[in-house]
């Protein structure tokens, strides 16, 4: 029964679109009259976009799809149930978003998405005044009139995304449905700042973390919680940041950075987004032993386990990988058959064996097992030009009405 219904769906979905549709409307299968309760279950197995097509076919399907707590429970069962649709988001000079289960093909095929200020003639200007009041240099400005060159990923967590599509905005973003909410002004002008996202499933939550340095080695830390749609202090931290240039990576719900402690150590930062506590993991001491003169390292999520990446004008050929999260002993070095100067996992196929890498500039299917590696380009987004991206899932999730849900 179940299979019918979702068939109808389909066939219901497509004859709204054209009037050639319309006339085979007559010849279509009769409405399955079933209890709203067993099509909410139906639809609530349903990949997320698939949910939001249907919402033009009944006013049910309409009121279910747009319903908070649907969209929580649909998200909720997709992850339990490990049938997670992963989906890849791309910056550069726009977002683009593409099936991340299809890596297997030889070019990635792009989705051009809306976004917060996209087509914002002001924040073009914005962006250009920028760069000029802090004598920086914009290497690539794309011609065309108001078209973005960057929207900053901050991160994803649980079905929605932190990106700051101009200098001074941060918003919450659902790149599925498209709805965003612009976080309350919060990022200031200091020289350096970076952030993290996270999803808190004790206080059903999301987080967003901001560290500004108030001095060489002094972070201010604020959280906001969008719940409350506030922003409050939480506490100063004494590190240098002298290897921190990039937003937290989020894994085991936490935030995770590169910094150095007050005993001149470099350390992983963890920030726990349920307790709000910090935690340091020490580095693998061999990993100091990069002997360049520029010297950096960030922090990745490997198939799901914390990993340690060089960041260096010279290049390597390994990786560090913590193998029991938290266990500092159990770091392990993976060389590998590429030489980068930067690196960062975007995500690994089911099987864990394939996993696919941002190097030096360049999308690479990598396999960790043959070493053999296979270079992938993305149709209608020029890789050349720089890019960054991560990984998400869909859902229906609202950043507008969730912290009004009890």
């Amino acid at each position: 029964m179940y299979k019918k219904l979702i068939d109808f769906l389909g066939e219901a979905l497509t004859e709204t679109t054209t009037k050639n549709e319309r006339r085979r409307r007559e010849a279509s299968p009769e409405p399955i009259d079933l209890p709203p309760e067993i099509i909410r279950e139906i639809l609530i197995r349903l990949p997320a976009k698939s949910i939001g097509r249907f919402r033009c076919v009944s006013k049910l399907f309409s009121s279910l799809s747009s319903d908070p707590n649907f969209a929580k429970s649909q998200l909720n069962l997709t992850i339990r149930n490990d049938t997670v649709h992963r989906k890849l988001i791309v910056s550069s000079h726009n977002l683009y978003a593409l099936d991340f289960d299809g890596i297997r093909i030889r070019d990635l095929v792009a989705k051009e998405l809306d976004y917060p200020l996209k087509d914002d003639p002001s924040n073009f200007n914005e962006m250009i005044n920028s760069y000029v009041r802090e004598n920086r240099v914009m290497i690539r400005l794309n011609p065309e009139p108001y078209r973005r060159n960057w929207v900053e990923i901050i991160g994803s967590s649980h079905g929605l995304m932190c990106i700051s599509p101009c200098e001074g905005a941060l918003f919450l973003y659902n790149p599925t449905t498209g709805e965003s909410k612009r976080l309350p002004h919060k990022i200031t002008g200091e020289e350096f700042q970076t952030h993290g996202f996270g999803f808190d499933d004790v206080t059903d939550d999301y987080k967003v973390v901001n560290l500004v340095a108030e001095s060489d080695n002094v972070l201010n830390v604020s959280v906001y919680s969008l719940k409350s749609d506030t922003w409050r202090r939480l506490r100063d931290l004494n590190y240098e940041h002298k290897d921190c240039f990039s937003s937290g990576v989020t894994l085991n719900d936490a935030v995770h950075w590169v910094f150095t402690n007050h005993n001149n150590e470099r350390v992983v930062l963890a920030f726990d987004v349920k307790t709000e506590e910090f935690r340091e993991m020490l580095l693998p001491g061999e990993a100091e032993d990069c002997g360049h003169s520029y010297r950096n390292f960030v922090v990745g999520d490997l198939n799901g386990r914390l990993c340690l990446v060089y960041s260096c004008y010279e290049v390597h050929d390994d990786v560090w990988v913590m193998d029991e999260y938290g266990v500092e002993s159990s770091w392990r070095r993976i060389r590998i058959s590429l030489l980068y100067r930067s690196m960062k996992p975007l995500g690994s196929s089911k099987d864990g064996e394939e996993v696919l890498l941002e190097i030096d500039g360049d999308m690479v299917l990598y396999n960790f097992s043959s070493h053999a590696s296979r270079y992938l380009g993305i149709r209608g987004v020029k890789l050349s030009d720089g890019f960054e991206a991560d990984a998400y899932v869909e859902s229906l999730i609202s950043p507008n009405s969730y912290g009004f849900v009890n």
